[in-house]
């Protein structure tokens, strides 16, 4: 997968590598997910790997109230994906 960002990034797509974390550097919603994105998304254990970690541009985390810390994976994606398809809704109007 770097190989294939590194090819990427040469050829001029701006592309961004975010990773979701429970203490990531800002919330979802306050990060411009406009331009194109490469989402990584760790397991419900133990949240992505500390090698995937270092190499993203960016972590995300999901705001969360009360007494859950984390999401699963699955609702975790599906929460980061929605949130990348109402900015770049809002975005192209």
């Amino acid at each position: 997968m770097t190989a294939w960002l590194a090819a990427r990034r040469a050829e001029g797509l701006p592309v961004l590598l975010i990773g979701t974390d429970e203490q990531g550097d800002v919330d979802c919603f306050d990060a411009d997910l406009t331009r194109p994105v490469l989402l990584l998304v760790g397991n419900e254990a133990t949240g992505l790997a500390s090698a995937w970690r270092e190499r993203c541009d960016l972590t995300v985390r999901i705001p969360m109230t009360g007494a859950a810390g984390s999401l699963n994976a699955a609702s975790a994606a599906t929460a980061v994906l929605y949130e990348i398809a109402r900015q770049r809704r809002l975005a192209s109007r």
